[in-house]
């Protein structure tokens, strides 16, 4: 997908999100390091960020994001995972590849199996973290 075929209410959308994201992050106080649990109800995983005043609905993981969360949950219904923006030893990093087309955060590639995996990170990243990092280090 790509910015020409994306629908101009989406970037709008996208756009109102990832602003209002990042400054709900800046009251609320954003972070450079913290533990964040993941959980599925039924098929679909989320995201359970403190603080965060919006609709559940915008804590999906979707889009690469679930199958990442299966893989490090071994197909489990939770997972903790320690969060950071700085390498820290023994964790595994998250590396931006470029922003969303719509507006709403950014795709990353892990590494799961030896193999690369792209996935979504919405702009929710921009509550915790203040903006879209360039890294984000984690471990199980």
């Amino acid at each position: 997908m790509t910015q020409k075929n994306i629908n101009p209410l989406h970037k709008i959308y996208g756009t109102l999100k990832s602003t209002a994201s990042k400054a709900a992050g800046k009251i609320a106080g954003n972070k450079t390091e913290l533990t964040m649990r993941f959980y599925k109800e039924g098929f679909l995983w989320y995201a359970d960020v403190n603080g965060w005043p919006g609709p559940k609905n915008m804590l999906l993981m979707v889009d690469g994001a679930d199958v990442f969360l299966d893989h490090l949950s071994s197909k489990g219904e939770e997972i903790t995972l320690d969060l950071s923006l700085d390498p820290k030893a023994g964790c595994e990093v998250l590396n931006y590849i470029h922003p969303h087309p719509a507006g709403d955060g950014a795709y990353y590639m892990a590494n799961m199996n030896g193999c690369e995996h792209k996935l979504w990170l919405c702009g929710v990243t921009e509550f915790v973290f203040g903006y879209m990092p360039e890294e984000v280090w984690y471990k199980k």
